[in-house]
């Protein structure tokens, strides 16, 4: 007599169908996930200033609103880590997403990667003593 064992499948969340894709999509293409940047990465200007940044940067909007969470904050420090070595620079943050911009600030002062980033903020309020203050 054949026995079954019924189990309940594991029902996987957004964020790992996103990534097991990626990850399948570059194991496909050969892309290692994690790369020293050997190739030069896409880059473009600055309009005011021709500085030119990697196409690709570093959103901090929700996932770097963390707080003192220390093992979180060993993880950012590793996707900060990780951006770098790919070759790109540029971390977009704002006041708006809450503790964010201090947790990129404590991170990249840890990192001493501060000369090494481009950041960019905005602000929601009008005005240029306004925004200062925002800041």
């Amino acid at each position: 007599m054949t026995r079954r064992i019924h189990s309940t499948p594991r029902l996987f969340s957004r964020r790992e169908v996103l990534a097991l894709g990626a990850g399948f999509g570059a194991a496909a293409l050969g892309i290692a996930p994690a790369r020293a940047a050997s190739t030069p990465v896409l880059t473009r200007p600055i309009p005011r200033t021709g500085e030119r940044l990697a196409v690709v940067g570093l959103g901090t909007a929700i996932i770097f609103d963390i707080g003192n969470d220390a093992a979180r904050r060993v993880e950012r420090r590793s996707v900060i880590q990780t951006l770098l070595e790919g070759g790109a620079r540029a971390i977009d943050t704002a006041p708006s997403y809450g503790t964010a911009e201090s947790v990129v600030g404590d991170l990249l002062a840890d990192l001493k990667a501060r000369d090494r980033v481009f950041v960019a903020t905005k602000v929601r309020v009008a005005g240029r003593e306004r925004a200062v203050a925002e800041m």
